[in-house]
């Protein structure tokens, strides 16, 4: 892999507003004190009832969030179906519509590296997301008119412990320890998904998994991908 600071464009794909801080933030803050400029797609963004929450959100309070959060770390952002009730429901989007979104976004902005959502999910969005992606970052070379990614690395979530097979195991380490604080001031940022321990997504739960992978690599916090390509 590449060192992190001479990514110059990176786009993260995130099935919701939320998961990539969960999965990335702190490789996130990393990139952009280097100089990199960061791009989050959003899948799906609507109003929604959670688990653990009295009363649903509105889709202007997730947008709001959002913007707090893009101004923390310091990233672009865009959403691909902006409340239009595809929450849990991009499994229903065609996926040739869903590989076109992709493809436009990764030719028009030419991206050093994506960071994908891992396809080893209970959650039928990140696996939609994952599986079109992945068939949108397909390597055909940039003579023939499309961007072939040099860099695509799949980062994790705390939830997908609960999987019916062998969790993937992680290949690529990010230290975070400079960074754990932004990613979790990100993290409260979203506040209509927050949840106390213990919950799978509490900041205990997200500290304590970065806290893991840290000591995997010898040092206090990291974040930790799968590579499913690095051009060196």
């Amino acid at each position: 892999m590449p060192e992190l600071a001479s990514l110059r464009r990176v786009l993260v794909i995130s099935p919701h507003a939320d998961d990539e801080v969960l999965g990335c933030g702190g490789t996130m803050s990393r990139l952009v004190e280097g100089g990199a400029e960061v791009r989050v797609l959003f899948m799906a963004v609507d109003g929604f009832h959670h688990y653990g929450l009295d009363g649903g959100t509105t889709f202007e309070q997730r947008r709001q969030e959002i913007d707090a959060v893009a101004q923390l770390l310091k990233f672009e952002w865009s959403i691909a179906y902006g409340n239009e009730d595809l929450i849990e429901k991009l499994d229903t989007v065609p996926k040739r519509d869903l590989v076109d979104r992709f493809e436009t976004e990764i030719n028009e902005f030419e991206p050093d590296l994506v960071l994908l959502p891992s396809g080893a999910d209970y959650d039928q969005d990140h696996v939609a997301t994952f599986d079109t992606a992945l068939a949108a970052l397909r390597p055909i070379a940039p003579v023939f008119g499309k961007w072939l990614v040099p860099n695509v690395l799949v980062y994790e979530s705390p939830k997908i412990m609960w999987w019916t097979d062998d969790i993937p195991r992680p290949e690529v380490f990010v230290d975070i320890s400079d960074h754990l604080d932004r990613k979790l001031a990100a993290l409260a940022a979203y506040a209509t998904q927050a949840r106390p321990s213990p919950h799978i997504r509490s900041p205990e739960s997200v500290s304590a998994l970065s806290c893991l992978r840290g000591k995997e690599i010898g040092v206090q916090h990291a974040e930790a991908f799968k590579a499913l390509r690095a051009i060196l």
